[in-house]
């Protein structure tokens, strides 16, 4: 049977030769209780093959996140298909199961049980920041940026310590990168649905293309509402966007295909995270990450679409890693 875009877009790089870092991850807001975040990475370096099970959950109570890295013989790779195995979790297409211990608090504190998972979830709408689809098997541009999913919804169960969430029909999306390294500087932000436009989704990339000893900003971004969509992710679109990062809040603006968008992105300090991501060459980047952030947008479209303003209170994502993290978060989690 031949595999979807999004399954093929998912196959792990990792089994290729060469230094790598590669992340396969998932996301999703719950109503009323907060948000859920799990990623299952691959590292080769100096040190070794690595395998990496993490899990955030961002409740009305607090944060609560941890990550396990496992030896390469405890990793499984499918040839033929989508499927990982790291550890005790697993990730295919349209199921992801996991379990983290030693949980610790957005201050770094130890946090007693463990978050577990047992998610489904269903087809969507795909897209990647590259412009042109063979740059996903060449060397260039060094970070690979794509969305399986970009918008999907879970059902299934989360546990965290003796609590139980049920999840139906969750909004979230289903991402996968990879590099040599991990990326010296970036942008990332999502809204799987606004409270204008439940169906609506919002992604946004923000990244350097090096050129000799600089590097060249770009910016590239999604937009689907009111069943259109608009991929501004052309050279000339990334290179001619604005984008601007202070603190944890996010100012943008780009435009393709008769599209304006303006919008910022902004997370609160007590909902954002610290974590620290080793590279493959031994690095410790620095990333910051708030699945609890607010997103204001103002879209002038072509005839037919008109003005448009889009909020999200509390249900976006914004991340911010490298040079554009602030440092006076803590890491409280290393992997």
């Amino acid at each position: 049977m031949a595999s979807t875009t999004a399954e093929q877009w998912n196959r792990v790089r990792f089994l290729d030769p060469g230094p790598i870092v590669e992340s396969l991850f998932l996301k999703l807001h719950l109503p009323g209780e907060g948000a859920f975040w799990a990623r299952y990475t691959l590292r080769r370096g100096p040190d070794g093959d690595h395998g990496g099970l993490w899990g955030v959950f961002s409740g009305p109570d607090g944060m609560a996140a941890a990550c396990h890295l496992y030896p390469r013989d405890q990793v499984d790779i499918a040839r033929d298909r989508f499927f990982l195995r790291i550890g005790p979790g697993e990730l295919s297409m349209g199921r992801a199961v996991g379990t983290v211990t030693g949980l610790k608090s957005r201050e770094g504190s130890p946090l007693a049980g463990d978050l577990a998972w047992d998610l489904a979830f269903s087809s969507g709408p795909h897209w990647t920041a590259l412009p042109f689809d063979w740059l996903q098997r060449g060397p260039f541009p060094r970070n690979k940026v794509l969305s399986p999913l970009a918008f999907t919804r879970f059902s299934g169960v989360i546990r965290i310590g003796s609590r139980e969430i049920r999840v139906r029909q969750a909004p979230g999306m289903q991402g996968h990168n990879w590099g040599a390294a991990v990326a010296p500087r970036w942008a990332w932000g999502h809204v799987a649905g606004f409270e204008e436009d439940p169906e609506a989704v919002l992604e946004v990339v923000h990244g350097g293309i090096p050129a000799g000893p600089w590097q060249v900003p770009v910016t590239a971004a999604l937009v689907r509402m009111g069943g259109r969509e608009w991929r501004l992710n052309g050279p000339l679109a990334m290179a001619r966007a604005r984008s601007r990062v202070d603190g944890l809040r996010w100012v943008l603006e780009a435009r393709g295909g008769g599209l304006v968008l303006r919008g910022a992105l902004e997370a609160p300090l007590d909902r954002t995270l610290g974590l620290d991501y080793r590279s493959s060459d031994g690095r410790i980047i620095r990333v910051v990450n708030s699945n609890q952030a607010t997103a204001r947008l103002e879209v002038e479209g072509p005839e037919g679409v008109g003005r448009r303003r889009l909020h999200a209170s509390g249900t976006a994502t914004l991340e911010l890693g490298g040079d554009l993290a602030p440092r006076d978060l803590p890491g409280v989690v290393l992997g």
